[in-house]
């Protein structure tokens, strides 16, 4: 049998996912259009009526957009994504005070119809520039200290002592990695662990820890609490997966993610009612038991492009693992939200289609966050230009 034969092409890949989907007996976005603007008998665009509820609104969206950084609310206004995913920080004005006045206007898009609006909070890293954060958690290295430390000249010293009695070096006597010019002091909460070599400002944290658990949940000024008072329909929870790489004591690191996850759910629904619960990335959590009714949406970045080379396809197998998980999301009728990290017009054009046969719903952006794509919606539903 020729090597042809053997090696499911990209396409095939993709077609028997698809038809995968298809057998689930769900609608796709592709098959669907775009949801419809409901409009009064003169062809004006109406609101959606407001006993329809989120769930509603959820389930007919078609496009979405996703911004955390540069946010410039003329143009998320004038944007026709049925979804928003925004930073959380666009409900607070200028002296920190929470206010709702921005977010119920990106509520309401130029057509007068509902749009869904997401806040940012990542559960599973820490950030420096959150209101949470307190300085002293850090200490910085003097550019001396970090020479010398890079050197690792005392643990090169243990090594090459242990090879001459020919033992095998161990952990401890080999040369550590270059140490980052920032660390947790001992000033800093248990929960707090090493910087993101990445994203600079993004520390790992012991998700499980019940002190960094009541950042979020815990009292008025919790980030929960200061999400829902700025207005927001619900949270858009990054870093879902920190526990494929979790260093606390947890035999089971995947079930203490579950468990955070349904407090969250918990709680938000008990301060707002229908409060929507979305998790980006972390979809093997769906194979745990209860996980898929925590949660009223998934997204996923990376699915076909991006993961592990910046705009290169990704491997077959990764991808129907991915599909395969998100199934279950889809059987339950959640949305698959899909961010790819694309701009080449004619790539972007194939990732929509793509991922439009298996039924999610697509946006793309740039990586950094910081301004909203050109092709973040479909052509049809081009942003109309700020007033």
């Amino acid at each position: 049998m020729g090597a042809e034969n053997r090696v499911l092409t990209r396409r095939q890949v993709l077609k028997t996912a698809g038809m995968a989907t298809l057998a689930l007996g769900l609608p796709s976005p592709l098959a669907a259009g775009s949801a419809a603007t409901p409009a009064d008998k003169t062809g004006k665009a109406v609101s959606t009526p407001s006993h329809d509820g989120l769930h509603g609104l959820l389930a007919r969206a078609r496009s979405w957009s996703y911004q955390l950084q540069n946010h410039d609310l003329r143009q998320l206004r004038a944007s026709t994504a049925d979804i928003l995913v925004i930073d959380d920080q666009v409900g607070t004005d200028s002296r920190g005070r929470r206010t709702p006045a921005p977010v119920r206007q990106l509520q309401t898009k130029p057509d007068g119809s509902r749009r869904i609006v997401l806040a940012y909070l990542s559960i599973g890293e820490a950030e420096d520039y959150r209101y949470y954060w307190k300085p002293e958690w850090i200490e910085t290295a003097e550019p001396e200290e970090v020479a010398a430390d890079r050197s690792g000249s005392h643990h090169a010293a243990q090594a090459e002592q242990a090879k001459a009695a020919g033992d095998v070096p161990s952990p401890a006597t080999q040369a550590p990695p270059a140490r980052a010019d920032r660390w947790p002091s001992d000033r800093a909460p248990a929960w707090l662990g090493d910087e993101n070599e990445s994203w600079s400002g993004n520390f790992a944290v012991r998700f499980e820890d019940p002190d960094w658990q009541a950042i979020f949940l815990d009292g008025p000024q919790s980030y929960l609490a200061r999400t829902i008072a700025s207005g927001f329909d619900g949270v858009y929870l990054d870093r879902v997966d920190a526990f494929y790489d979790h260093s606390g004591d947890s035999a089971d690191p995947a079930a203490q993610m579950v468990a955070f996850v349904a407090r969250i759910a918990e709680t938000a629904r008990r301060l707002k009612p229908g409060f929507l619960i979305v998790p980006q990335n972390g979809e093997e959590l769906l194979l745990r038991k209860g996980y898929v009714d925590l949660i009223d949406a998934i997204a996923k970045e990376d699915l076909l492009y991006g993961s592990p080379t910046e705009g290169a396809p990704n491997g077959n197998g990764q991808i129907i693992n991915s599909v395969g998980w998100l199934s279950i999301a889809r059987r339950k009728g959640h949305p698959v939200l899909v961010v790819e990290y694309l701009d080449d017009p004619a790539t972007v054009a194939e990732a929509r289609l793509e991922l439009a046969r298996l039924g999610y719903i697509a946006t793309f952006a740039p990586r950094m966050l910081d301004a909203l794509s050109p092709f973040a919606v479909p052509a049809g539903e081009a942003a109309t230009k700020p007033p």
